[in-house]
């Protein structure tokens, strides 16, 4: 008897301490409606045949829960939203790029309940993009949808031409330049390299601490004086050198007189880039008959910064405020983008996505995992393709976990302040402030301040403006 009543006392206390841990641990999602039929919609601009597939996947597990895919593309979603909203007919989820206009207008849902209390979401995605959607810093109106990162293609074959190795795949923004800084060789028509998103771009991010935007945002302030003002001298700099490759440029068109685009001529070491690129060019058979061994690197981090970040679009997504089924949609919306699930999904989906003529539409996963996790890690890594000069995924996926993107998707005023004052205000008589470096009108050393504090007071506008339509926490 007393061997039963200590045997029930300790399943209490077993009882009691997970109860007490899952009330330590704050996860207490809110149970789903799975009966009644529900239709929910969502509005993308992209991946349409693979959104429908995982669709799909998501009523095989929720059979009551259909989606439907509404199209639009990036040039007419902030049009699209405006008006489906003065319609009152919001989608229930929408992929979305310019966070002002949701500020400006009420088209967000508080989503903080859930993310909250998702314990994928406060454990599994990767540390910098688990607070993206906090506008104010209290409440979540929004997450991560979509990673396509920065990528920075080295050509093994200009590599091998100058007699020069590869770096490692966790190598640092101080080799980068180096290597700018070094192979270009006119003798054999190479130029050191060219870009679509450049140092200016991508070196506030990876030399700036606890960084979480564009120009060493870190929540408060901008930082123009870490990063952004060496990177704006040397990105001129390395364009007057001649190691940057010009397209249509004399120089330029003396070696490649068709004038092709730098990055596909094979004429260049590095090329700054996009993920996407690896897919729509450099696994084309085309590229690989010219010879090109394009070898995907993360846009590296500086010594000594512990918390620099990598560039990359990520495109966010939001539950309307007109939403119904909230705890439904948070729960598709989740599986259609960075949740677990979805991933395993992708895995299957990625290879088996064709055209209408039949062809392949992924040579490679057309978008990259959100979260830390080996199973998803493992089942995206085995559908990568082995390029023959190159093949290792594995630490590649591992270089690339600390995304920061685009100011415009999660700092208030961003767009606004990069509009209107930075490019298109007088700076020594230019407009712009780079277009006065560029002219040697003016030192930016000098003008590091005054980016700090103009970005500020459109962040503070823009604040002022979204607790005026979403009110106060």
């Amino acid at each position: 008897m007393k061997k039963l009543a200590a045997l029930v006392l300790a399943l209490v206390m077993m009882a009691s301490f997970a109860s007490f841990v899952s009330a330590e641990e704050g996860y207490n999602m809110p149970a789903m409606n799975t009966t009644d039929p529900i239709t929910l919609s969502l509005l993308t601009w992209d991946d349409f045949e693979l959104t429908r597939a995982l669709a799909d996947k998501f009523t095989e597990k929720y059979p009551n829960i259909t989606i439907e895919i509404i199209q639009t593309t990036t040039a007419d979603v902030n049009g699209t939203l405006t008006n489906l909203a003065a319609d009152n007919n919001l989608p229930d989820m929408f992929f979305w790029l310019d966070l002002d206009v949701l500020l400006s207008n009420k088209l967000m849902m508080d989503i903080t309940e859930y993310i909250e209390n998702d314990e994928e979401a406060q454990t599994k995605l990767y540390p910098s993009l688990r607070n993206v959607g906090y506008v104010d810093g209290q409440r979540c109106f929004f997450m991560p949808g979509e990673n396509l990162p920065a990528i920075i293609y080295l050509d093994k074959t200009v590599f091998d031409k100058l007699n020069r190795e590869l770096p490692s795949q966790d190598w640092t923004w101080e080799e980068m330049l180096e290597l700018i800084e070094t192979m270009t060789d006119p003798s054999q028509g190479i130029w050191a390299y060219n870009f679509f998103m450049g140092p200016v771009t991508l070196g506030p991010i990876a030399l700036t601490d606890n960084v979480t935007g564009e120009f060493g945002w870190d929540g408060e302030s901008y930082n123009f004086g870490t990063g952004w003002v060496e990177m704006i001298e040397k990105q001129a700099d390395y364009a007057r050198l001649g190691y940057q490759a010009i397209g249509g440029s004399e120089e330029y068109l003396a070696v490649v007189p068709d004038d092709m685009w730098p990055g596909e001529s094979g004429h260049v070491a590095i090329q700054m880039d996009a993920y996407w690129t690896m897919n729509n060019i450099y696994t084309q058979t085309a590229a690989l008959e010219r010879g090109l061994q394009m070898v995907p690197y993360n846009a590296p981090i500086g010594e000594g910064v512990e918390n620099g970040g990598q560039f990359s679009w990520i495109d966010m997504v939001s539950i309307s405020a007109t939403c119904e089924h909230p705890r439904e949609a948070y729960e598709a919306l989740k599986f259609l983008t960075w949740g677990k699930e979805g991933w395993l999904a992708r895995a299957e989906l990625y290879p088996t996505i064709t055209n209408e003529a039949g062809d392949k539409l992924y040579r490679l996963a057309g978008s990259l995992p959100m979260i830390e996790d080996e199973e998803v890690a493992a089942a995206m890594a085995a559908i990568m393709p082995d390029l023959g000069y190159w093949n290792d995924w594995e630490n590649f996926f591992k270089a690339i976990q600390n995304p920061v993107t685009f100011g415009g998707r999660t700092i208030p005023g961003f767009n606004t302040f990069i509009t209107d004052f930075y490019h298109n205000s007088d700076f020594a008589g230019y407009v712009g402030i780079e277009a006065a470096i560029n002219a040697k009108a003016v030192d930016p050393y000098d003008y590091t301040d005054t980016l700090d504090e103009a970005g500020r007071r459109y962040y503070d506008d823009a604040m002022a403006t979204f607790f005026s339509v979403y009110g106060q926490p």
